[in-house]
Order: C-alpha cells, then structure tokens, then sequence
C-alpha cells in the first residue's frame, strides 16, 4: 500500500500546464487538484478537448475515474467499490460495460503522474498498483521502480529529481516501461518519456512548463 499524503487545503489547491511532444505533434494539458463536495479530485484537458477526473482517497488511490472526449463520442467513468471496478459509459460512440475484480491489496492508480507522489516522497525502492488502459479496457498490473536522483531538462531548466521506471509488472516488462521523474523537493511529476504505439512510434515526452498556484 501506498503511504499516506497530507490532505489538499483549500490554499494549497494549484493547476499546472504541461507540453505533450509526440514527433512533430504538439499538445497541451491543464492539470489541475483541488477539493470539492466530491473528495480530492485531480483532473485534467488537453487542448484538443479531451478530459480526466479522478477522484481519489487520502492515500491517491483511485476511487473514481471519468474520461471524456467530445470530438471522439467517447464518455465513460470507472467506479471501485471495495476490490471491485465497474466501468460503463461509450467509447467512440459504442456502448461499453467492463468489470474488473483486484484479487490483492495493490492499489487502484489512474493518475500515475500524481498518484505515485506518495511512493516518490517515501523511502521505498519499488511499488506495484493496477491501472485501467484507455482504450484497451485491460486492467494491468504495473510497477515502479526507483532508479535513482539526477538533474533532468525540464521546458530548459535544470531540475533535481527522482527518476522512476514504470513497467509491466513481472517478466513482461521487458516489453513496455516508460520513465517519469519528480521533483526531489516536493514529489511533483515534471517530466515522462514513452513509446505510446508500436516499435517505430515516436517518444512522447510530457513536461512541466508552466505553474500557477
């Protein structure tokens, strides 16, 4: 299990801008966590207008996800109950109902780039959690790794960080990992790399590039 964080106070509610680089294709995201009536919600929209709401507990495990993409008919929210996730909705226009059954306690995470801020700011080498793969629909059970703290490039400023590997738990992971870093100081993520298709696919690398707290 993932350890406890400091509950998010009304002042210490921030929203931060990220670039996303896929090749020559550039987006840009809104991250932002506040609390509401509904919990510490974290949430965030691309400039293409897609959307993610997860609602997570005092650990940043995940209780709640919703995603939402207008433009591509796609509306759809997860919901745990115990070791139980059901998740319904429509992606791209066609109905969807999934079940998904956590045989142990590894926790649920759907916002790694967050979630994972516990484990960064704890003194643990390695962590395993599921998460829900968009579009696949195929809950997989991942693993961090701490590989050790550097000074990372993020938007041309130098940063001390944690860098983290992220993989399929097991000998599949071999197959796919991705890298994240955090901020030393406070465990914000600042930066990802990773193959987001098939062998041949561009990089996408995700980072920090603006902030307003």
């Amino acid at each position: 299990m993932l350890a406890a964080v400091p509950a998010l106070t009304a002042v210490e509610q921030q929203s931060l801008r990220f670039r996303e680089r896929t090749g020559d294709i550039v987006v840009y995201l809104t991250s932002d966590e506040r609390v509401d009536q509904n919990g510490y919600v974290l949430s965030s929209r691309s400039s293409l207008g897609e959307e993610h709401r997860v609602i997570v507990d005092d650990r940043l495990e995940s209780v709640r996800w919703r995603h939402r993409f207008v433009a591509d008919d796609t509306d759809y929210t997860a919901v745990r109950t115990g070791r139980r996730i059901e998740l319904t909705g429509s992606h791209r226009g066609t109905p969807i109902s999934r079940s998904y059954s956590i045989g142990d306690d590894a926790p649920w995470i759907q916002s790694i780039e967050r979630s994972l801020r516990s484990f960064v700011l704890s003194d643990s080498r390695r962590t395993e959690f599921y998460t829900i793969q968009p579009d696949e629909f195929q809950l997989r059970r991942l693993q961090a790794v701490r590989r050790g703290r550097s000074v990372v490039d993020v938007d041309g400023v130098p940063t001390d960080a944690w860098e983290i590997r992220v993989s399929v738990a097991g000998i599949a992971s071999i197959f796919w990992s991705a890298t994240y870093w955090f901020r030393a100081e406070d465990g914000q993520f600042v930066r990802s790399e990773a193959v987001r298709g098939w062998p041949g696919t561009p990089v996408t690398i995700v980072e920090l590039v603006d902030s307003d707290r």
